[in-house]
């Protein structure tokens, strides 16, 4: 029979081992994903009063990286975040980076910080605060703030989880280019380069309708150089964006955008909605920083599986 002590020990031990950090299995990586749930919310919180705007048309990814572990907490880096909400009829991009941490002493605990872009506005910082709630951990289902849902404030609900490798759709690119230099009514030069390298789709289901799909674009490793040069190492594209297509009636379009850094300058590379989509997987798309008008960056961009 045990004994009085010995209940107690054991108690403390299944306690300690519930609260203790998780430990990390790796440090790659791990691409994660908004799931039904999520939600964007921007208005007024008590005190205050004015209209409280809030949709569930948020969706995406970010990556999430094992950085250290404390005491009382496994920490990580969250990286490249990759999200899109629909606002008023406009898909609206937000962007950033930040930390997660999960643990605690007593229960298991979790906080995420991010530092957001939303739209054309000026990065602001939203926190969840330490909270409860990460026992469900590698899942994530946690509340950012701006304000701590104080008055006029911008909250985002972030429920999400690992992507499954089995969802990945890699696409190598094949006769592209990409052009830099001026397009009309603009006159100067315009240079050619051979574009090469890869991305990844990952399927968005909390986006898709009956005539909408969509992907977020992870993984963009792309190099380009003149023709029958080697690949100058300050022409190395890296990014993530999206990808949709869009069918209406008998005819297809898809737009895709992406957020891509080269030589540590990030630009915006959209193609805008245009005509197309209807040979998916392959993609045939062009893109670019200025809409192909005056001085732009330009990829004319063929990919397949």
């Amino acid at each position: 029979m045990l004994t009085r002590r010995c209940v107690l020990m054991l108690g403390l031990a299944a306690l300690f081992l519930a609260a203790a950090p998780l430990r990390a299995q790796s440090t790659a990586p791990v691409l994660y994903r908004l799931d039904a749930g999520s939600a964007f919310h921007r208005g007024c919180y008590p005190p205050c009063t004015c209209p409280l705007f809030s949709t569930d048309n948020i969706r995406g990814t970010y990556t999430l990286t094992f950085d250290h572990a404390d005491p009382l907490f496994n920490w990580y880096k969250v990286k490249n975040v990759n999200w899109v909400v629909t606002i008023d009829g406009s898909d609206v991009r937000i962007t950033g980076e930040g930390t997660y941490r999960v643990g605690g002493q007593v229960a298991v605990q979790q906080q995420m910080t991010l530092k957001l872009v939303v739209g054309s506005e000026a990065a602001q910082t939203f926190d969840s605060g330490l909270v409860g709630g990460g026992g469900d951990f590698p899942k994530i289902n946690i509340t950012i703030s701006v304000n701590g849902m104080y008055c006029f404030d911008t909250v985002i609900d972030v429920k999400s989880s690992p992507v499954p490798a089995s969802e990945f759709l890699h696409e190598k690119l094949y006769n592209s280019t990409y052009e830099e230099g001026c397009f009309p009514p603009c006159q100067c030069p315009l240079y050619y380069f051979n574009a090469t390298g890869a991305c990844d789709l990952v399927p968005l289901p909390n986006a898709s309708t009956p005539i909408r799909q969509e992907w977020a674009v992870v993984n963009v490793d792309w190099k380009v150089a003149p023709p029958g040069l080697p690949t100058p190492t300050d022409r190395h594209f890296l990014g993530f964006g999206t990808y949709y297509i869009l069918q209406v009636g008998p005819s297809a379009q898809n737009q895709m955008t992406l957020d891509l850094t080269d030589s540590g300058t990030t630009k915006r590379f959209d193609s805008g909605r245009v005509s197309g989509g209807t040979q998916f997987p392959n993609i045939d798309i062009n893109l670019s920083v200025n809409g192909f008008y005056c001085y732009d960056q330009a990829f004319f961009l063929h990919m397949k599986p």
